[in-house]
């Protein structure tokens, strides 16, 4: 077997191992967030009963210190490949 296709093989079993569990790209996403002083943003299906979010419009914010708030979101493009987030708080959850 040539090196080409050992490393070849060895990148697919990675890439296979990380794919298998989708909850490690959620975290790597969310700890890379907090490393940059950002809040961390996702939707979660115990929000779908939420009064007021028949169109799957709630997010949860979370930041670094573990509070975790129900909120809407406004993206905006800039005129560079910049964006600006403005979220609205609906309710603290924790």
């Amino acid at each position: 077997m040539a090196a080409k296709d050992v490393s070849s093989q060895i990148m697919e079993s990675s890439a296979y191992k990380l794919l298998q569990n989708l909850n490690t790209i959620h975290e790597l996403g969310r700890q890379r967030c907090f490393e940059l002083g950002n809040p961390f943003y996702f939707q979660d299906d115990a929000d779908r009963q939420e009064p007021g979010n028949e169109n799957d419009i709630y997010y949860r914010k979370e930041l670094s210190t573990g509070e975790l708030y129900l909120v809407t979101l406004q993206v905006k493009q800039g005129n560079d490949q910049s964006f600006s987030i403005k979220d609205t708080v609906i309710r603290k959850i924790r």
